[in-house]
């Protein structure tokens, strides 16, 4: 089943004669239950590819198309609700509400959406991503890696479409960045969540299914990881 339809994705930044194209006529798809990793030197358009498919910036041209609808012919305000309810996004600076607990953290997406969810739903959550024990805690009193934890746990609420991750373990150490990648394989595996990752990690990056190389704006690699393809 396909989930998300890319074609033709392009982003200028700046004025004319002073332009920079940082994504240049992109097209990819991507079947639900994949996990991709993107990869690419700085500067390549991975980041700003991701901005993309998660509705935060406008293309300059193209067409993103996820659950059969196209994102950008939208209103802001039925871009909000939709990315709100399809779209799950990690962050590399897990941006959490300070004064919030683990667990109000992680439920704060469902609230802005009006959606009550079961305290089994939470725990399990809760559970899976190795909080129970933290659930009452303040960000502030958290590990890094458990911030990040954190961080999936509000993403993966809404129970999204697809999660996309931006460089999710850029601040942590190897560890705490093995544990995240595992929780990442671990929904994708259990709950076929579709995951899209930026990394600059290549060790990283080999643990998805599906690679895809990216420089100077363009895709110049896509392949299936065959170490990893089950």
């Amino acid at each position: 089943m396909e989930i998300l339809n890319v074609e033709n994705l392009s982003k200028k930044y700046g004025k004319e004669g002073n332009e920079v194209l940082a994504l240049s006529n992109v097209s990819f798809r991507v079947q639900k239950g994949e996990f991709i990793a993107i990869v690419g030197k700085s500067g390549s358009g991975k980041s700003t590819l991701l901005h993309l498919l998660g509705g935060l910036d406008n293309p300059s041209a193209g067409t993103v198309i996820i659950n059969n609808q196209d994102i950008y012919k939208m209103s802001d305000k039925e871009l909000t609700v939709f990315r709100r309810k399809y779209i799950g996004i990690i962050y590399q600076f897990y941006n959490l509400i300070p004064v919030l607990t683990v667990r109000e953290n992680i439920v704060l997406p469902a609230l802005f959406d009006g959606r009550t969810i079961s305290d089994k739903r939470i725990n399990d959550l809760l559970k899976n991503l190795g909080l129970s024990h933290k659930e009452s805690f303040f960000p502030n009193d958290l590990s890094g890696g458990q911030q990040q934890r954190v961080a999936i746990g509000r993403a993966l609420i809404n129970r999204p479409k697809i999660l996309l991750a931006d460089e999710p373990t850029g601040n942590l150490d190897s560890r705490n960045s093995k544990h995240i990648m595992s929780l990442l394989e671990f929904y994708n595996k259990k709950y076929r969540q579709t995951i899209i990752m930026v990394t600059h990690d290549v060790s990283l990056a080999k643990r998805a299914k599906r690679i895809i190389t990216m420089s100077d704006g363009k895709i110049i690699k896509d392949e299936v990881n065959a170490k990893n393809k089950l």
